[in-house]
């Protein structure tokens, strides 16, 4: 279905695009156009094309594509308009029970996204949105892994103080990433208080006094080390109360039986080969 809309007025602009508000001709939904600003430069509008293939999934917990035009020489998209605004509004304003509903709902679309091999790349407060009847939907996914291009060294993705230390540094955007970038989120929305480059969030959450769990879920995925943070299934069962200890010690036992298997197998063909 070709989308045509009127009536568009600024709404605001983002790192990558200028967005504007208006609605469909034909039953005058409102909606929002996201106008890629840097058109002229090949590396953008490819990631802008990125970003569009992963919404046109409809990936659960993401905002919904309705239009896309890649081929004009101002690429941009179409999705509907959410009058709750973003998660920022909210930050150090949510009760404990709230946090809680806010990390379950973010992590589950996460994880729906990391079942398919895709990092979003740029989890924040300013690209969770909140619908009329409060559900959240995440947007604005940067995209790496299955089904989408490898990301550019001109725009390796993340923002200043929730993407990961690995992401910072240069390194390409990732699962491992994400949950940085979760946690760094869910701080935000906690404390009140916007990370930082080069703080120690997984040490600093100690001296907040909130929610336990949600507390022990940001000091695991804050981890320096990519490797010692949760995946996002593991995240979503530390805030069910799990604990990261008991958790570290089931993943290193699947790790362990996965070895025994795997030189159970090598034993079976070597065998195989000798006789």
């Amino acid at each position: 279905m070709n989308y045509q809309v009127m009536c568009l007025t600024p709404l605001g602009s983002g790192g990558n695009a200028d967005l504007q508000v208006g609605r469909l001709t034909d039953n005058g939904e409102q909606v929002v156009v996201k106008f890629l600003r840097d058109f002229h430069l090949p590396h953008a509008r490819q990631a802008f094309a990125r970003e569009v293939r992963i919404l046109s999934q409809n990936f659960p917990g993401m905002v919904r594509l309705l239009f896309a035009n890649m081929e004009t020489e101002r690429p941009y998209y179409v999705m509907p308009f959410l009058s709750g605004g973003s998660l920022r509004q909210y930050v150090g304003r949510l009760s404990g029970e709230q946090l809680l509903a806010v990390a379950h709902e973010v992590g589950r679309s996460l994880a729906a996204l990391h079942a398919r091999h895709v990092a979003h790349g740029d989890i924040k407060p300013d690209n969770i949105l909140v619908s009329g009847d409060g559900r959240l939907q995440v947007a604005d996914p940067l995209g790496n892994g299955f089904g989408c291009t490898v990301l550019f060294s001109q725009n390796h993705g993340g923002t200043p103080g929730y993407w990961a230390p690995e992401v910072h540094a240069g390194n390409p955007i990732s699962k491992a990433g994400d949950l940085y970038s979760y946690g760094a989120t869910l701080y935000h929305l906690a404390t009140g208080q916007k990370p930082r480059d080069g703080q120690r969030l997984d040490l600093v959450v100690g001296h907040w006094n909130g929610c336990s769990r949600i507390r022990r879920t940001i000091a695991a995925c804050c981890h320096p080390d990519p490797g010692m943070r949760p995946d996002i299934l593991e995240a979503l069962r530390l805030l069910n109360g799990e604990s990261w200890t008991h958790l570290q010690q089931v993943r290193l036992e699947q790790r362990q039986r996965a070895v025994v298997c795997a030189v159970g197998i090598l034993g079976l063909l070597v065998v195989a080969l000798a006789t």
